[in-house]
């Protein structure tokens, strides 16, 4: 069934393509909303279509590519490249493997390099030993593939490759701005802790955290700025927390804590310190004094609801506390009515 659909879907986007073309002249022209989400369509397409043969993914991949470019979607293009360096892979195109892993690199560089120039006087020696070790690592990455195609993957070239692919798994987990787990890694995580909440019976609870007007802070400071705070506030939450504690970036301006082994209340106090800690940080961009807050919800994870249901319940919480006057923490009540 799920082939089907996406064979519908394949052949509608097909077709629109061809309708455009032969009507350019008669249509208006087409929005840059819809020139990016075709990109995001083709992406989708190229990822999860089970119909298609490789060469027609890495197509779709060129083109989404090229749009994710124009719009300077930094998110988008990283999905992309990692997605293009698995398909040249798979075909053993070693050339155009290695560009698309150089690309990936340009591109996490190009994307680091905020945090570089705007924290000169207070990157320390940790910082960048972990900064060179992520791009040595790719590089070393590119290398070891090189040599097992060389060698038609030999017995021992098999290993080092099963290697490589484990060490690339963990970049696609990472969110490439912050270095936190991406929405992906934080989900998978959260369920495995729903896994032995069975075995155990031990609480957890879900934290769900959105920037005050962090809309504003584009507006008004840039996106450059927008990438500094992001970055900025995880690493806040990261040296607020235990360390069984996880963090991850949910979306946007949104960050998810899943904490183990914290009852509700547990989850309030830990939400309540990490807010305190980010409302009294230094946000210094460009000689510039940014003032920033965070809003919390808290839900406690039990058997009757799941992993959904809590994170509905923890959403549900932070509306409340952005439509009581931000910058708090709320728990959830089960009289609030949830949101989605």
């Amino acid at each position: 069934m799920r082939r089907f659909a996406f064979i519908l879907l394949i052949f509608f986007f097909t077709f629109n393509l061809f309708a455009t073309d032969n009507n350019s002249n008669l249509s208006s022209p087409v929005s840059e909303k819809e020139v990016y989400e075709k990109a995001k369509i083709l992406y989708q397409i190229a990822s999860q279509s089970d119909s298609l043969e490789t060469p027609e993914k890495i197509e779709y991949c060129l083109q989404a590519k090229k749009i994710a470019f124009d719009f300077e979607d930094k998110e988008l293009l990283f999905d992309i490249l990692l997605l293009e360096s698995s398909l040249y892979k798979e075909i053993l195109d070693i050339e155009k493997y290695s560009s698309s892993i150089e690309e990936y690199i340009e591109l996490y560089k190009e994307t680091n390099k905020l945090t570089i120039e705007s924290n000169k006087d207070q990157i320390s020696k940790q910082i960048r030993i972990r900064n060179s070790f992520m791009i040595g690592f790719l590089i070393l990455l590119n290398i070891a593939f090189v040599v097992l195609a060389r060698y038609h993957l030999k017995t021992n070239n098999q290993i080092k490759l099963e290697k490589a692919n484990k060490q690339l798994e963990v970049i696609s987990r990472k969110d490439p701005l912050t270095s936190i787990s991406n929405r992906r890694d934080i989900l998978e995580k959260t369920n495995y802790e729903a896994i032995r909440y069975e075995r155990n019976k031990k609480a957890f609870s879900l934290v769900m955290g959105d920037i005050d007007h962090f809309k504003l802070v584009n507006d008004e400071h840039g996106h450059d700025c927008g990438d500094y705070v992001l970055k900025k506030i995880a690493d806040t939450i990261v040296s607020s927390i235990r360390k069984q504690d996880i963090v991850g970036r949910w979306g946007g301006e949104e960050f998810l804590l899943l904490l183990p082994e914290t009852s509700l209340e547990g989850g309030r106090i830990t939400a309540e310190k990490v807010r305190r800690r980010i409302e009294q940080s230094n946000f210094d961009y460009n000689d510039k004094i940014i003032n920033v807050s965070i809003t919390f919800g808290v839900s406690e994870y039990s058997n009757d609801k799941g992993v959904e249901l809590c994170i509905k319940e923890a959403d549900t919480a932070l509306y409340k506390g952005k439509s009581t006057g931000r910058n708090r923490v709320e728990v959830f009540n089960p009289k609030d009515i949830l949101i989605g």
